[in-house]
């Protein structure tokens, strides 16, 4: 794992997120990312405007939310049955977790975790991570991207921005084994652009929201 512990937190705690590079290693990485790719089972994720009561997380008192009459939030694809496997669950709790609890020095209490393939064409709109009961209150949410020499204009890339009113975005590209943690008590809006026609693989995303024993 990369870059200075105190830094990490400093950055999580100031700006709401920070980027850990190289969080595995590079054999760990490279494993788990061929795990992905021989995974035969994927389920198509088309969240619209009806999935939720209320617009859920897509929906802010914000001019740069998506409209009331736009139907469409997020298409990729979900690894579900692979996800409820106990083989992953304890590799997820091992090289995941424990790391985290370490670095926060919090014990994890609960996670909601899914294992997602952002392929031609799919995308996330700009939304905050609420999970509206899932998980009783969410502290920390985790992106994890496993790639292969993701370029610039393959889109796929992670927008941030520092409020609801905030005209400006920070872009991260999904640089392989780069993990994301986003201090959900910030509630930072961000989004997944589009992935590009021409996007010569795809893109995998482990996204997680952890309940810690207290808040931050």
């Amino acid at each position: 794992m990369e870059g200075n512990n105190l830094d990490n937190l400093e950055n999580f705690n100031s700006r709401g997120f920070c980027i850990i590079d190289n969080f595995l290693n590079d054999k760990t990485s490279k494993e788990l990312l061929s795990t992905f790719k021989d995974i035969n089972k994927w389920d198509r994720v088309d969240q619209v405007r009806s999935h939720y009561e209320k617009g859920g997380p897509f929906e802010m008192n914000s001019i740069y939310f998506p409209n009331h009459d736009e139907e469409y939030y997020l298409q990729g694809w979900r690894a579900k049955n692979f996800e409820e496997s106990k083989s992953w669950v304890n590799y997820f709790n091992q090289y995941f977790l424990t790391t985290i609890s370490e670095l926060f020095q919090k014990k994890i209490q609960r996670d909601t975790t899914y294992i997602l393939k952002y392929s031609k064409n799919d995308f996330s709109r700009i939304h905050v991570d609420d999970l509206r009961g899932d998980v009783d209150r969410v502290d920390i949410s985790i992106l994890y991207y496993l790639c292969d020499n993701w370029i610039w204009d393959w889109g796929g890339i992670l927008m941030l921005a520092e409020s609801t009113e905030s005209e400006d975005m920070i872009s991260i590209m999904p640089k392989n084994n780069r993990l994301i943690l986003l201090n959900n008590q910030m509630k930072l809006p961000h989004c997944v652009t589009p992935v590009a026609n021409y996007a010569k693989n795809d893109r995998y995303t482990v996204a997680s929201f952890i309940g810690c024993e207290s808040p931050f």
